[in-house]
């Protein structure tokens, strides 16, 4: 009898497969669901409401400093990534033009946990050199596990989580913050990115780091990795299959709602690879989780520098997968 599970998942072209029946995993009968971000991250935390889910890693970080009172484990598959320069914006007029003037600055952000301001700030302190204690942070967001934020970061929290994004966006239109990191495209009619040439530095820094940040990870319930150790090869083939499905996308560019499709999937390949999406512990991926804690770190999210392999739930994985 095949085992019941439900997966809360967003629904990207490499995750819906999952979602539709193209894709089963062996020995499970799936039940995909999906919430908003970050309300599907809530659900899981507080009331472990899914057998699986998809799960900031900002968050993930946090909690494993309490594995008692968050019993859910990860494994090494990244349903969503993404470059973060292309996501700082800053008003006109605030004299900002360098990454060196946000000293003094006042930035918003969602909450101090979220993996994208975990990698906003990190870059921006070990690759340019920012002092993250000068910046004076606005939060529009609570946080979704608790956090002693250390005293040596300015934190001020103005919102709570459903306010987030559009509390920030009014603050910043009114010139009571001088920057928003934005997890999304903001549009913000007053406001420019940081870098001008965003994708031009993102792909500098994928070149001189080989890191295409993971965002998120999926996380399994303790209790059904106990009973079913089984099931997280079954769960990992899947979601491979389902990635392969999504990519063949590229191979169709003219069917792709872009208008240059065929030069950016020729400029993907060209930078990135066939695959940037790739699953397991490989050398790249273990790279980008561990340079990811240990900004966590060093921001008092994460309790300590974790390597790779204790974060993941890899003792029934093939080996070929991650090695």
């Amino acid at each position: 009898m095949a085992l019941n599970l439900s997966l809360a998942v967003h629904p990207y072209a490499w995750t819906q497969p999952l979602r539709d029946g193209r894709v089963e995993p062996e020995g499970v009968n799936l039940s995909a669901v999906n919430y908003p971000n970050p309300v599907r991250f809530s659900r899981m935390v507080r009331d472990l409401e899914f057998d699986a889910c998809e799960l900031s890693m900002g968050t993930y970080l946090a909690t494993r400093r309490d594995v008692d009172r968050f019993p859910f484990t990860a494994i090494p598959v990244f349903p969503f990534r993404k470059f973060r320069h292309a996501y700082m914006y800053v008003r006109e007029g605030a004299g900002i033009d360098s990454v060196a003037d946000l000293s003094g600055a006042r930035v918003g952000i969602v909450n101090w946990q979220t993996t994208t301001g975990i990698w906003q700030r990190g870059t921006l302190a070990d690759r340019h050199g920012l002092d993250l204690g000068s910046v004076e942070w606005v939060a529009g967001g609570s946080e979704i596990v608790d956090i002693d934020v250390p005293e040596r970061f300015d934190v001020e929290y103005v919102g709570h989580q459903g306010s987030t994004i559009g509390l920030l966006e009014d603050m910043i239109e009114r010139g009571e913050i001088d920057a928003i990191f934005h997890p999304v495209d903001a549009g913000i009619e007053n406001a420019r990115r940081l870098f001008d040439d965003a994708k031009g530095v993102e792909q500098t820094y994928y070149r001189e780091t080989g890191i295409f940040p993971i965002m998120h990870a999926i996380v399994v319930r303790d209790d059904v990795l106990a009973e079913h150790p089984w099931v997280v090869q079954p769960l990992y083939d899947a979601f491979e299959r389902a990635k392969e499905i999504g990519l063949t996308a590229l191979e169709r560019p003219r069917e792709l709602p872009l208008v240059w499709a065929d030069v950016y999937a020729d400029e993907q390949r060209a930078v990135l690879g066939e695959d940037p999406w790739e699953y397991g512990l490989t050398d790249d991926n273990v790279t980008a989780v561990e340079t990811l804690a240990g900004y966590a770190r060093d921001q008092g999210v994460a309790a300590e520098r974790y390597d790779a392999d204790d974060l993941f739930a890899t003792d029934h994985l093939d080996t070929d997968y991650y090695a």
